[in-house]
């Protein structure tokens, strides 16, 4: 995975921590976590598809 690849899914997980802990509503904030979770473990084992899917 090249370096910005990695900057960029690092960046992404920190924002999505951010929003889910600005939501109200515990449904969005776990969707928030979740994503962010699925950023950092892409990052963990450098293989978008392993873990995002078809989000990859």
């Amino acid at each position: 995975m090249a370096k910005n690849d990695i900057e960029y899914f690092e960046r992404r997980a920190r924002q999505e921590r951010e929003r889910a802990g600005k939501c109200d509503d515990s449904s969005a904030r776990r969707v928030h976590q979740e994503m962010a979770d699925r950023y950092t473990a892409k990052v963990a084992v450098r293989d978008p598809q392993a873990v995002l899917g078809d989000f990859a």
